[in-house]
């Protein structure tokens, strides 16, 4: 049994301590092993959609061989550069349903050698990644851990219809490590954020998250935006720099997989990168500073 208990003083966003961002690593997955046109699934996705006046479609079902979020996370794992220290805590990132409830990511990864605490965030869009981050960074610090991994994941066998744009282009992760020695992240979010001011929101949960390590401001520091799906570029103040909307098809990993990229090349020292999105759904922006050279 894990205890938890709410924060003294709630904060909105935060610098990471401790640990840092040491690797990103992408991939995207074809056709995967896992079915859903089973007895027990077809009983399981007609009780879900019925109750949202959705139709479960038994073709797409009997057509469709996808991966698991559990089938995904042991290929990102395994693909990831050897380190000494085990991870101390692995979380799950989605805001798309598994493939398939009876296999869950969590569970195998708390089999990792090492791993005292591995859970699941979801339910928060475009946001989800950003939570998982920071809560992996809490309790790192709390329990003085030294490795952590977030895994994003995409997955888009859904048999029901669903509106055009919705389900991700395919199956994907981004698997984000945390070591020490890395470059140094802090957070900003806002909450109850109206669509007819999200750029407001925007510019609030950018200045969150920069303020914690820069609190005079950018100034002249190099700074690159990368927006997700959930924010327009005009959205974005242009006193933050360059914006990047990174809109690929792929509603939780996409705007990580532009990171990966990224942290791959060369960075000029002192440079930061932010990623920001939304989820105008349940009025949440989330922003997340990168400063690549401030150890």
């Amino acid at each position: 049994m894990y205890a938890t208990a709410a924060p003294v003083t709630p904060a909105p966003g935060g610098r990471m301590a401790g640990l840092g961002l040491v690797e990103v690593a992408h991939r995207q997955f074809g056709p995967g092993g896992g079915r859903i046109d089973d007895p027990f699934s077809e009983r399981h996705f007609t009780d879900l959609t019925s109750g949202y006046g959705m139709t479960y479609r038994a073709d797409v079902a009997a057509r469709s061989r996808g991966n698991t979020f559990a089938a995904m996370s042991a290929a990102l794992v395994d693909g990831l550069a050897p380190a000494p220290d085990p991870f101390g805590v692995a979380v799950v990132a989605h805001a798309t349903p598994d493939l398939d409830c009876r296999y869950a990511a969590a569970t195998y990864l708390s089999d990792l050698p090492g791993v005292l605490l591995s859970f699941a965030v979801s339910e928060n869009g475009g946001c989800t990644p950003f939570t998982a981050l920071r809560l992996a960074g809490a309790y790192t610090a709390r329990h003085s851990l030294r490795r952590a991994v977030v895994l994003v994941l995409d997955q888009s066998t859904l048999p029901y219809d669903l509106a055009p744009g919705v389900a991700p282009a395919g199956d994907a992760g981004v698997a984000l490590v945390l070591g020490e020695g890395g470059d140094s992240m802090s957070f900003g979010h806002v909450a109850g954020a109206r669509r007819t001011n999200l750029s407001g929101a925007v510019a609030e949960a950018i200045g969150q998250a920069i303020g914690q390590a820069l609190p005079g401001g950018v100034g002249g520091t190099p700074v690159e935006v990368l927006a997700g799906p959930g924010v327009e570029t005009g959205q974005v103040p242009a006193e933050f720099g360059r914006v990047t909307r990174i809109d690929n098809g792929f509603p939780c990993s996409g705007l990580w997989s532009a990171l990966a990229t990224r942290f791959g090349q060369p960075a000029r020292p002192g440079s930061l990168t932010v990623l920001v999105d939304a989820d105008p759904a349940r009025g949440d922006v989330s922003a997340c500073v990168i400063f690549r050279g401030f150890r």
